[in-house]
């Protein structure tokens, strides 16, 4: 395993980490508008949006692919952070298609 295929894997480490903690305890926390912060709420309203409409895991899907064909050092750590987003929040059906293209570019990584 080459140390560029280590740094993938561990940016992807951090992202899902990242992005896991967010969901919990900002995302599946229940706010009310008027006591949370105005910038939080933004976010948490963002990131569902993204989660009920499947965006994350076309992101991953798409990042994947590109990873897959055109791959280069950015192309991969995009991967992996888009696919831990994708893993993260819900979107787990085309994030885990994602995952297997990136993890066969890594390969050659």
């Amino acid at each position: 395993m080459s140390r560029n295929a280590v740094y993938a894997v561990f940016v992807f480490a951090l992202a899902y980490a990242a992005s896991f903690y967010f969901r919990i305890y900002v995302v599946d926390t229940p706010v009310s508008g008027a006591a949370g912060n105005v910038l939080l709420d933004a976010l948490r309203q963002g990131v569902l949006f993204c989660q009920l409409n499947g965006v994350w895991g076309g992101l991953g899907l798409a990042s994947g692919l590109l990873a897959l064909f055109a791959g280069g050092k950015a192309v991969v750590y995009l991967w992996s952070i888009l696919t831990a987003l994708a893993l993260a929040n819900y979107n787990g059906d085309l994030g885990v298609i994602g995952l297997a293209l990136g993890l066969l570019r890594l390969a050659r990584f």
